[in-house]
């Protein structure tokens, strides 16, 4: 793949996903088909952290060909606390910078591409596999928020006005 179709590839999930959630009010964005469930937040806060953790590997692939990354050993157990401590607006931002970041790596062009990190549990991961990864991730991700999207505009609450009798 070329830096150019990895670029493309990324910004078409990205506009898929911000397009399944625009609109949407905070309310909306905490909505759960359960309690315990994962909320569009969630979701948000997931691809969040674990963008910015790649785009980190990434970077530091361009410095370094085939540098070790341990494991964060962080699980994502821990993504619905960084939902509720951060709002929704600062999420986003978040994964804005973190695109940013990612896309920073391959204006390195197509010979960083094949430079690479070696993941303790993953193995080896080039730049490209990377950002591929993102993508693709941010797609799976994309498709439980839209569906949640959905579900949240059909559960919105209704108010109902208190007018003074005539």
């Amino acid at each position: 793949m070329t830096v150019d179709d990895l670029r493309s590839t990324l910004h078409e999930s990205r506009a898929r996903l911000f397009a399944s959630i625009r609109g949407l009010d905070e309310e909306e964005f905490r909505f759960a088909r359960e309690p315990g469930a994962w909320n569009i937040a969630t979701h948000l806060a997931h691809l969040f952290r674990i963008e910015r953790i790649f785009a980190e590997r990434a970077r530091a692939a361009l410095i370094e060909d085939g540098v070790m990354c341990a494991s964060t050993r962080i699980v994502n157990d821990d993504d619905p606390a960084l939902a509720r401590q951060l709002a929704v607006p600062q999420i986003i931002h978040g994964m804005q910078a973190a695109r940013r970041e990612l896309e920073a790596v391959l204006d390195a062009g197509a010979r960083a591409l094949a430079r690479s990190i070696a993941h303790e549990t993953r193995g080896r991961m080039t730049i490209e596999q990377i950002a591929q990864k993102m993508a693709d991730h941010e797609r799976e991700h994309g498709a439980d928020v839209g569906a949640l999207a959905l579900q949240a505009a059909a559960a919105r609450r209704v108010t109902i006005p208190i007018t003074p009798r005539a």
